[in-house]
């Protein structure tokens, strides 16, 4: 009975699947379609996964005397593992000082295959399929298939109406329950009522929640509302619920306190954020070919392919390739005395965690003290000698009259090589740019592009220096917004092996050569320019 209702159903649902692709196929051939492989693999990929899921919903039907519960189970398992992730990410952005999340959607798509298709049929369409998904898709269907028919031998039939057919699996139904219930419902009231920062509204909110969903699964476990007499279970559920935030506010495992020491750094990276560039110099081995083709000006051999992608790209990162990655990445560094610096501003953050969570609580509880603080954004990534990387990010707020973390910000600034590490620039001369761009607009609203092409290197040099005269902290975090004029400028580079293609920047009131210089060539008369929004 379990193979004919089982091969019956699989006919079904494959069936039209099969003759849509058959008409898809036959409609290409007749169009004369050069190319019918993404067919072929729309099909494939659909077989698969209709396989897959088909033996899913049969395994989720043996835990379950409902139709509805078998739909509703179906639905839950296939998105819990990013609902489970959204949950930790969110208490550790929350409590974990300095946790660093670093696009973590995309490691529990593979466990959410509806979530996945579009990703599946995109990343074959160009040529960078996950197969080994695909055979894991296979191999999971079977397995599913096999505990099915297991599990059907095992069902008794008196437990054909009730919510979970077997015993075993009551005690993971009702604590996941409450869990997930705890999570949704908890989630809801932390928001509301703002608990976001705070560990006792956080418990207390999920503890609302797990109490909704203990219950309630009992109720419908033994079909009856006199389920409450039960509560121990919650009680023991509430308290490792309890200590797993605990845990995590206190830093029970170290993460918070792990600086890696001198010795055990090969290459770190700081900055106010990071990107998939910085990955790739970081970690070299995570290097793929199709999806970084954007990192390069240059194929192999040498050849732009600022125009065509699709001509071939470098295979392989050598020794050369990597070193050049890291010394145009801003905030890469293997030398000792950088690494010591960073390790010391590291080390301050850490120290002083209390008064920058106090900073942000006053902060967020009276929003019109904003104006008392600025912003510190600072990304620390380390890659260990033995190949592993440690990363933390934090979301820093100082008061505007506190100087003790710029002051070693602008230490690590001014030792040689770092400045010019954020501000290419400064490393380039007339001949390594394409041109030079002054945009601005004057009171007459027009918007102006006007370029540089005389003395070029002597403009250069009047804005080095004043980018050299300036606070250096603004190669990190920009100079003062309220400037009364808004004047930028756009220099582009010459093409090397990677994609360093122009300096993109305002400038700033106190570049008092630049602008005078600009003024001297007549680019502009400063009274002509449109007052900003801030002085009118």
């Amino acid at each position: 009975l379990f193979v004919t209702n089982y091969l019956s159903g699989l006919f079904l649902v494959t069936l039209p699947l099969v003759l849509n692709s058959l008409v898809l196929i036959i409609t290409e051939v007749v169009a004369g379609f050069p190319n019918i492989s993404y067919a072929l693999i729309w099909v494939g990929i659909n077989l698969i996964l209709t396989f897959l899921l088909y033996n899913f919903a049969v395994l989720a039907g043996m835990f379950t005397g409902h139709m509805a519960a078998q739909a509703i189970f179906f639905y839950i398992f296939n998105f819990l593992s990013i609902f489970l992730e959204i949950v930790f990410v969110s208490i550790l952005n929350n409590f974990l000082f300095g946790y660093a999340s670093d696009n973590w959607f995309t490691k529990s798509l593979v466990f959410s295959p509806l979530r996945n298709l579009k990703y599946l049929y995109r990343g074959f369409y160009t040529g960078e399929g996950d197969i080994g998904a695909l055979v894991g898709y296979v191999i999971a269907g079977i397995i599913f298939l096999v505990l099915s028919y297991y599990l059907y031998k095992k069902r008794h039939m008196e437990v054909a109406t009730d919510v979970i057919s077997f015993s075993f699996v009551k005690p993971i139904f009702k604590y996941s329950v409450a869990f997930c219930s705890a999570a949704l419902i908890g989630g809801i009231i932390i928001t509301i009522f703002n608990f976001e920062k705070s560990l006792a509204g956080f418990i207390i909110a999920f503890l609302i929640g797990g109490f909704i969903g203990y219950f309630a699964s009992e109720m419908l476990m033994r079909k009856t509302f006199k389920v409450f007499r039960l509560y121990k279970g919650f009680i023991v559920f509430g308290l490792v619920l309890s200590l797993l935030l605990c845990s995590i506010e206190f830093d029970f495992f170290g993460y918070e306190r792990r600086i890696p020491q001198n010795s055990e750094i090969e290459v770190l990276f700081l900055n106010r954020y990071a990107n998939e560039a910085t990955r790739i110099a970081l970690m070299p081995e995570e290097y793929d070919p199709e999806a970084h083709y954007y990192l390069f000006a240059t194929d192999e051999k040498g050849y732009s392919i600022k125009d065509d992608f699709y001509k071939r790209q470098i295979k392989n990162l050598s020794n050369e390739d990597i070193k050049e990655l890291r010394s145009i990445t801003p905030g890469v560094f293997e030398d000792y005395e950088v690494i010591s610096k960073v390790r010391e501003i590291h080390s301050f953050i850490i120290n002083n965690k209390k008064l920058f969570e106090e900073n942000e609580k006053n902060r967020y509880m009276n929003m019109y003290t904003e104006m008392d603080f600025k912003y510190r954004n600072l990304y620390f990534a380390y890659r260990l000698k033995d190949g592993s990387l440690i990363e933390r990010e934090y979301p820093l707020l100082t008061y505007m009259d506190n100087p003790e973390l710029d002051n070693l910000i602008r230490e690590y600034l001014a030792i040689p090589g770092v400045m010019q590490s954020y501000e290419p620039i400064l490393t380039k001369n007339a001949g390594d740019t394409r041109g030079i761009y002054i945009e601005f607009q004057t009171n007459d609203g027009e918007y102006h592009n006007i370029q540089i092409n005389d003395n070029i290197q002597e403009f250069l040099d009047n804005y080095k220096k004043d980018i050299l005269s300036s606070d250096p902290l603004n190669v990190l975090y920009g100079g003062n917004k309220y400037e009364n004029h808004r004047i930028n400028i756009r220099i582009d580079y010459k093409e090397n092996s990677f994609r360093e293609e122009s300096h993109n920047a305002p400038i700033y009131n106190s570049y008092k050569n630049t602008i005078n210089y600009l003024e001297e060539l007549g680019v502009f008369k400063l009274e002509d320019l449109l007052t900003s929004y801030y002085f009118k």
